[in-house]
């Protein structure tokens, strides 16, 4: 016969992440931190993996790996700059029945918070009291009432074991250069990562893996792999520019939600770029209005398909074609880098 300590709920033993995250010498030389000053102690990597963010990750990286998924939450996951807020934004509004005035009143970082904002640097060496009296970490996230739309830059290695099995996941890839070109103006607008350098050196890091959320490739074809699994949406960035309402329809399918053409019509006008660049509510503009940015740069900028053409000097596109063919040889996976 069992005792009553017996009988009794065991606590749940933390699962170890299987990964060692190391200093990355290159980041530590004065060439780099002349290009990142704010990354005076530099980046570490993970390994295996190869994964690069800020050193304060790496001390929390399993309390994200042990994060108790339900099976009503939905993920949004991306490489960064890669339609992460146009897609939650859509998400959270298909998952509550289009509330277009709860989205308006509640920040977007708070109705969809990023499980990678509270690690991707320190914080309170930035942040006012205020922003950091607001700041969504993992606790918080755990006591969201659902259904929760999340979202995350981090490889599914990265995030709790359970999560495919149990959650609902969306995936949206970018292709590679017009990410690269966007990833450009986040580093120049947020002072947490702000870098000081030009176009050409900024690709160059980005294709050696020497920024925080890369290697870019083994994010993207590490979801490409999984794209059959029954809880998995793989959707297209271009896709979305090309023809949102049919988009729309297929998140909404696969959510399990009916929307009305109405809805839809107003969904897509909700997320048009130029009303989603002035929408304080996605915007970050708490976040810029507490100087967390620097002048002269926004959140939500073009949302182009193409405009790397504006940006690449031909030997720096023939460098990132070579780089995009290496990585993606043996694989199915194609990008379409031109709308017509």
């Amino acid at each position: 016969m069992s005792s009553p300590i017996e009988e009794q709920e065991q606590p749940e033993v933390p699962l170890q992440l299987d990964v060692k995250f190391e200093s990355i010498p290159e980041t530590l030389e004065s060439s780099y931190k002349e290009h990142f000053p704010v990354f005076d102690k530099g980046l570490v990597r993970g390994e295996p993996g190869g994964f690069i963010f800020h050193p304060h990750y790496a001390s929390h990286a399993e309390k994200i790996y042990n994060m108790k998924v339900r099976s009503d939450d939905v993920w949004i996951r991306t490489f960064p700059r890669s339609g992460t807020t146009w897609t939650s934004e859509l998400a959270w509004l298909i998952m509550n029945d289009c509330n277009f005035e709860e989205a308006a009143r509640v920040p977007l970082t708070v109705r969809s918070p990023n499980i990678d904002t509270n690690y991707f640097a320190k914080w309170g060496d930035f942040a006012p009291p205020e922003i950091m009296d607001n700041l969504v970490t993992i606790e918080k996230i755990e006591e969201m009432t659902s259904p929760r739309v999340i979202k995350s830059h981090l490889p599914f290695y990265l995030l709790p074991p359970k999560l495919l099995d149990t959650a609902k996941v969306i995936y949206v890839a970018r292709n590679p250069k017009d990410a690269i070109v966007s990833f450009f103006y986040f580093h120049k607008l947020v002072k947490m990562c702000h870098y000081t350098g030009e176009m050409d050196d900024f690709v160059d890091y980005f294709i050696n893996n020497k920024l925080l959320w890369t290697p870019y490739f083994p994010t993207v074809l590490e979801a490409w792999a999984k794209r059959d699994h029954p809880n998995l949406l793989y959707l297209f960035y271009e896709d979305m520019k090309k023809d949102l309402p049919t988009e729309i329809k297929k998140m909404a399918a696969f959510l399990n939600k009916t929307l009305t053409e109405e809805q839809i019509e107003k969904l897509v006008d909700h997320v048009q770029i130029d009303k989603f660049a002035k929408n304080d509510s996605v915007n970050m503009a708490r976040e810029i209005q507490a100087g967390l940015s620097n002048e002269g740069q926004t959140f939500i900028r073009k949302g182009e398909t193409g405009g790397w053409k504006k940006h690449f000097s031909p030997e720096v596109n023939r460098k990132v074609d070579e780089w995009i063919a290496k990585n993606l040889e043996g694989t199915d996976l194609k990008f379409v880098t031109e709308l017509d």
